[in-house]
């Protein structure tokens, strides 16, 4: 008999780096997106700072999903 395959856990960098580009997708949104819409604030204040945020969440999140897992 063959045995099953056990399928990888996803463990809590993967669901980290998964949240993190969920937020990145939001910042982009709420930010840039809404921001431009709206026009309540500055709009070079709202583009530069939802750039940082997307651009520092959607890093975070594709290194914490593309680690590799050393497991024997």
């Amino acid at each position: 008999m063959k045995k099953k395959p056990i399928p990888p856990s996803t463990d809590f960098w993967d669901n980290l780096g998964k949240l993190l580009l969920d937020m990145s997708k939001l910042m982009f949104a709420s930010f840039i997106l809404g921001g431009i819409l709206k026009g309540e604030l500055p709009q070079n204040v709202l583009i530069i700072a939802g750039c940082i945020a997307f651009v520092v969440f959607a890093t975070a999140g594709l290194i914490f999903t593309s680690r590799k897992k050393n497991r024997g």
